[in-house]
């Protein structure tokens, strides 16, 4: 039993350690650190640790947690085409709806931890909306995207 313990430890556990620096670094922890053991079964240290669906990077740039986010709503759009395109006869109300029971809930998931993240990584989240609102709403490139917001009554 404490055989199979151990191995879920091993498997199932990591150490971060997270820092306040403005760049990358290859280090993982400072010299002199001792190794981390629970039930005599070692923790690996790590660079980025997945928590309850979260990517947790060592400075909390959020990095690599927006990433994914980014790519999976970005798949999409491209499966509700039909539903949202421009021969679609559904009205502005049920695309709003689509998008956020389907794209919305991806992105905001886990929205309060990655609250703080580089505001140049959440504008790449914004772009994705903005170009559902633009191509839902049917509207021109010269169309502010306030008002698209203001249309869909969405947030940006």
């Amino acid at each position: 039993m404490a055989e199979i313990a151990r191995k879920l430890l091993r498997d199932k556990s990591a150490a971060i350690s997270f820092t306040h620096r403005k760049g990358r670094s290859s280090v993982m922890v400072a010299r002199g650190t001792p190794s981390l053991r629970i039930y005599n079964a070692p923790i690996s240290w790590q660079h980025n640790y997945k928590y309850l669906g979260v990517t947790l990077d060592r400075n909390l740039h959020f990095r690599d947690h927006i990433k994914p986010v980014r790519k999976t709503a970005t798949l999409y759009p491209a499966h509700l085409n039909g539903m949202r395109g421009r021969k679609s006869k559904l009205s502005l109300h049920s695309k709003r709806t689509i998008y956020l029971m389907c794209i919305r809930t991806v992105m905001t998931n886990a929205s309060p931890a990655f609250a703080h993240a580089a505001p140049n990584r959440l504008k790449k989240l914004q772009i994705l909306q903005n170009k559902f609102c633009r191509s839902a709403t049917n509207a021109h490139c010269c169309v502010k995207n306030s008002i698209l917001y203001r249309d869909l009554d969405l947030s940006s």
